[in-house]
């Protein structure tokens, strides 16, 4: 960042520029009247990068300061309408709750109520976490996994757990629904491909669960100084691209067995072979997802080795 106090080196160029005509002209015989008033174009000159760069630096505080004030009054709006939702969904679980007792509605319909509960529980703390870290920092939240501290309190660390507590609460909740769904699949009530819907919202959930476990993982590392600031954001790229293969992979398996019941269904008649090609392009295209995927991972992974290398 440049210093305020700096003047521009053009102008300094042109500046000193000026003061040596003034002498070489008084050199040169001029009056000293000629030579008082260089002298006081001179201290003209002088006192205006004074006042330039006392004017710029005023105006970076004021923009600084308005920039703050700016941000702190949209994050307390944020905060409170976070701990308004929190306040509705408290009341709208109440309510249902009543109701479950009283066997109108099904349990079930608690546990994603309950989710969020957490989940809005969870905005307010984040937004509180962000008021917080603005008020100490005088700038901007920063959740790059190579943040500063601030004034040794770790806002980074604090945001990411708080995340992975809702995403370890979403994963109970879907897996007790895929529990539900293979139980009713097992009588007769549901269909397979349901059951196999919801293992990918299960996968899905999961695969966040451990993107944030492993951010946890590499921030402590850039901490502990394991690792270089650029090494850490390798490093969530690599974390990344790791579990989107994963469940790229998952996906197009799911895929894949969509395509053999579709082709079952055509050899007896019930299905049009146009669904199969439809369902194969598909599939083609998801494989081209996983190749990518593929890439972009061992783009990373090479470009980590190099700066192992070069510690």
């Amino acid at each position: 960042m440049s210093d305020t106090h700096t003047p521009d080196p053009r102008f300094v160029e042109n500046l000193e520029w000026q003061l040596g005509r003034e002498l070489r002209r008084s050199r040169t015989g001029t009056t000293p009247q000629s030579r008082f008033r260089g002298l006081k174009i001179a201290g003209l000159m002088l006192g205006s990068v004074a006042l330039g760069a006392a004017a710029m630096e005023a105006t970076q505080q004021l923009g600084e300061s308005w920039r703050k004030e700016l941000l702190e009054a949209r994050l307390s709006v944020q905060f409170e309408l976070a701990q308004q939702r929190l306040q509705m969904h408290q009341e709208t679980e109440a309510q249902t709750r009543e109701q479950v007792d009283a066997g109108l509605r099904g349990e079930e319909e608690l546990w994603y109520l309950e989710l969020q509960i957490t989940q809005a529980d969870a905005d307010v703390r984040l937004r509180g976490l962000e008021l917080e870290e603005l008020q100490a920092s005088g700038r901007e939240p920063l959740d790059e996994l190579s943040s500063p501290l601030v004034d040794g309190r770790d806002f980074v660390t604090e945001r990411l757990q708080i995340q992975a507590d809702i995403a370890r609460r979403h994963v109970e909740v879907l897996r007790s629904e895929a529990e539900r769904e293979e139980q009713r699949a097992a009588v007769g009530v549901a269909a397979q491909q349901d059951v196999q819907g919801r293992d990918l919202a299960v996968a899905e959930a999961e695969r966040h669960l451990r993107d944030l476990t492993q951010q946890l993982q590499i921030r402590r590392a850039y901490l502990d100084g394991e690792i270089s600031a650029v090494e850490a954001e390798l490093k969530l790229l690599e974390a990344e691209a790791q579990n989107r293969v994963a469940l790229l992979e998952q996906t197009r398996g799911y895929f894949e067995l969509e395509l053999e019941r579709a082709h079952q269904a055509i050899d007896l008649g019930t299905l049009s072979p146009i669904v199969a090609t439809q369902m194969e392009t598909r599939l083609a295209e998801w494989e081209a997802q996983v190749r990518l995927a593929r890439a972009e991972l061992e783009i990373v992974q090479r470009e980590l080795a190099r700066q192992a290398e070069r510690r």
